[in-house]
């Protein structure tokens, strides 16, 4: 895999990662889609409007699910 493809899905793993994982969850979605936006900003040409749309949806998805975070 490419280096600049590489680096763009870890990109999304970790914001994917981090809104599921964040006790902020009023605006988690609206974060994501906006931290997103500036990587597909940074990786012009690169998806096109289809996958993009999916990639909202899975950061919507984990900015509504349960956190996994163990708490005390």
């Amino acid at each position: 895999m490419p280096y600049k493809k590489m680096l763009f899905q870890r990109s999304l793993d970790v914001i994917i990662d981090g809104i599921s994982m964040s006790e902020a969850r009023a605006d988690s979605a609206q974060v994501g889609v906006y931290l997103m936006g500036l990587l597909i900003a940074d990786n012009k040409g690169e998806l096109d409007a289809d996958k993009i749309k999916a990639i909202q949806s899975i950061i919507r998805m984990a900015a509504e699910a349960e956190t996994p975070k163990f708490s005390l």
